[in-house]
């Protein structure tokens, strides 16, 4: 099986956008943290290592994709030391999405929602870090990776809420943890939005996205994310990690896949087709009307305090709006989890086990440690 994604053409240098990443490890069933590399299958592509199909393929009945996709159902991708990903793919009435799980399937449920321009990739290396207590899920947002994406896909924030409300439904989640990066977010927020899916919620790490407030400047321009044009250009996703949105010297190789998730065919239009009809002002009001009043579980708002355009100040009063709520400012840029993922696993495992019991302060700053050499 050969990878068949064509390469998006070039970002220009002066586009300002945002985005989000990650890197990748996962384990399912502790039996296949076991593997070696010669209980590896004969089929490898680029840019994964040699993978197998999962003894437990039949956990969640797979569907047939609408999109071009490369990986198979029930197919363990291994990642580094014994850490391993599970990728599913399964029908929400209608769409299909493309997931991956890590760790022990009877354990609580963490639920991992990506932003722009990313995949569950983006996640993978908090995932690795969480799956030795957690049963980490990890989706491909309709329109990116390897989840449906087509015309005839809902591909608002909306719509993808109530989609992935059905995934979870369909798979047999009944109570998650809960993290989000970026615009990742804002589909998080319309999910907590649904009648009844706010109590689902066990606790809410939220990342990289405005709150109460509106959004600091610099914006990121909506009118050219909403463009096929815009998000057809080449090399997107590494070069907006390198752009003033990163901070690190991301290697090559994280870059090169980071590109190849974004790659697929028809994510440029489904990209586009999410910025269309909102703004932050729109997202703003609605979460204030229509999300923040049902946020009664744990919260914790992460900001990366180098980020350009979203300013540390605009959260010092949020966490006062919200119940059980706190904020954590890291010596981070808008890639968290991609800058320091142990900072994000640790916040996020203290968040499920123990609320905000053990932070007495509203707001507080919590050390780093850059998992890539720093930018000069």
């Amino acid at each position: 099986m050969t990878a068949h994604l064509p390469k998006l053409p070039i970002l220009r240098q002066g586009l300002y956008c945002l985005a989000l990443l990650a890197l990748a490890p996962v384990q399912p069933a502790a039996a296949e943290t076991t593997l070696d590399q010669s209980t590896w299958t004969e089929f490898s592509y680029e840019p994964y290592p040699l993978a197998r199909i999962t003894d437990d393929a039949d956990r969640y009945p797979e569907a047939t994709p609408q999109s071009a996709v490369v990986s198979q159902h029930g197919e363990i991708e291994h990642l580094g030391g014994a850490v391993f990903g599970t990728h599913w793919f399964v029908e929400a009435d209608g769409p299909v999405w493309h997931f991956v799980t890590a760790g022990n399937p009877e354990n609580d449920v963490v639920l991992m929602v990506h932003g722009w321009p990313d995949t569950w990739w983006a996640n993978a290396e908090v995932m690795a870090l969480l799956a030795d207590d957690y049963y980490v899920i990890a989706v491909d947002v309709l329109g990116y990776g390897q989840s449906d994406k087509g015309p005839e896909i809902d591909v608002s924030y909306a719509g993808a809420a109530a989609s992935l409300l059905t995934l979870l439904d369909t798979i047999g989640v009944e109570t998650f943890n809960l993290i989000s990066h970026d615009r990742g977010t804002i589909v998080s927020e319309n999910l907590l939005a649904i009648e009844g899916a706010s109590e689902r919620v066990s606790a809410f790490v939220r990342m990289q996205q405005s709150f109460d407030q509106p959004h600091g400047l610099p914006r990121p321009p909506h009118a050219q994310l909403a463009t096929v044009e815009f998000q057809m250009q080449e090399k997107l996703a590494s070069t907006v990690y390198n752009s003033n949105y990163g901070s690190v010297v991301f290697p090559d190789a994280f870059l090169n896949r980071l590109d190849w998730e974004f790659g697929f065919e028809g994510t440029a239009e489904a990209s586009a087709r999410t910025f269309q009809g909102t703004s932050f002002d729109i997202e703003l009001e609605f979460r204030m009307e229509n999300v923040i009043p049902k946020m009664t579980m744990p919260v914790l708002l992460i900001q990366g305090d180098r980020d350009p355009a979203q300013k540390a100040e605009e959260y010092l009063g949020s966490a006062s709006i919200i119940p059980d709520g706190r904020v954590a400012i890291v010596n981070t840029n808008h890639f968290i989890h991609a800058e320091d993922p142990h900072v994000v696993a640790d916040l996020a495992r203290e968040l499920f086990e123990n609320g905000n019991t053990n932070r007495p302060d509203m707001v507080f700053s919590q050390p780093v440690k850059f998992q890539f050499p720093l930018r000069e």
